[in-house]
């Protein structure tokens, strides 16, 4: 999915076919099923309203943003992700909810607005819905913890009552079948989304480790539990072109001797392994794996590139007329 195709698939909500509707769920800290949240008819306009503007902001103006695949997230920003990894229950949500009339409703004599721990916040015409979830901050669920006071009359007493506050800000969207990640930072500190990332990374080692480039490879696994180094390993089983295209580790290894940002890398005696004996040996290998290292043809300039957008060479039909007509 591109930016495009995203903006494409929201124009709805502009212009629906028939009547928008919305409906929101209350997702739960203990895990349990979403419930329904029954609200007055009266308001649901105005709810309507706040989170439809809030993609229009926060998602369908950022021209200056691009949709990549999560497994490819890097430390770029101004992007938005399709969820490509294994999907978290919570997530799974975002589909299971629509059509499912068997969902129980929110019931104040058995739920509490403190065991909220997420919003599902469905939005539909006649033809198309989307789906967002919305991470609840401590600010918007008022009565979850202090001593809080409120007016009565010209006088302050307690107020013991518990609020929900309704914000347009949002962290994913589920719509035309992809569930795509908004706010990574919010994300990547929710529903084990870690241990997930730990797990593609594990299958990245073992890629790694069945190349026989690395003489110990003790030094990467150690960093796994680092999410941010763990992302940049997730990239390199699924999206690395070096070993997409097989690249010997012959030539790798000539590679980083020759570029001026890893010329003084380590290797073993025979130069047939890298020995990655520091924090930025290890960066510096994930680099070349995944192809960031790059010179420019025109200038001969080195540069480290984490976007690089592929093209499609196509033949020069003048060439390939001019081949038929020298036959």
């Amino acid at each position: 999915m591109t930016k495009d195709e995203l903006n494409q698939a929201l124009q709805f909500l502009n212009n629906p076919q028939g009547e928008l509707q919305i409906i929101l769920y209350a997702v739960f800290k203990d895990g349990g099923e979403p419930k329904k949240i029954d609200i007055r008819g009266d308001d649901l306009p105005k709810i309507r309203e706040i989170f439809t503007n809030g993609i229009q902001s926060y998602v369908i103006e950022k021209d200056d943003h691009v949709v990549l695949p999560l497994s490819t997230a890097d430390e770029r920003g101004k992007c938005f992700y399709t969820y490509d990894l294994e999907l978290p229950e919570e997530l799974e949500y975002l589909e299971n909810v629509i059509g499912n009339d068997d969902i129980e409703n929110f019931n104040f004599n058995d739920d509490q607005l403190t065991e909220i721990d997420a919003l599902i916040v469905v939005i539909a015409d006649n033809e198309v819905e989307i789906s967002l979830f919305k991470k609840l901050s401590p600010v918007e669920v008022v009565g979850r913890g202090g001593y809080m006071l409120w007016k009565s009359n010209q006088r302050f007493e307690r107020f013991e009552e518990q609020l929900l506050r309704i914000s347009p800000r949002f962290q994913v969207i589920r719509v035309d079948g992809e569930v795509v990640i908004i706010d990574l930072n919010a994300i990547e500190k929710s529903f084990g989304f870690h241990d997930v990332i730990t797990r593609e990374a594990s299958v990245s080692l073992d890629v790694i480790r069945n190349m026989e480039i690395v003489s110990d490879m003790g030094g990467l696994e150690e960093l796994v539990s680092n999410v941010s180094f763990a992302r940049k390993l997730t990239k390199v089983a699924r999206s690395s072109p070096v070993i997409q295209h097989a690249i010997p580790n012959a030539n790798i290894i000539a590679f980083s001797k020759k570029h001026p940002a890893t010329r003084n890398m380590k290797y073993t005696e025979d130069d047939s392994q890298f020995d990655l004996d520091t924090r930025v040996s290890k960066d510096l290998f994930i680099k070349i794996l995944n192809d960031d290292l790059l010179t420019s043809e025109l200038t001969k300039l080195y540069y480290d590139s984490l976007a690089k957008d592929g093209i499609e060479v196509e033949e020069d039909e003048n060439q390939d007329n001019e081949g038929v007509n020298n036959d």
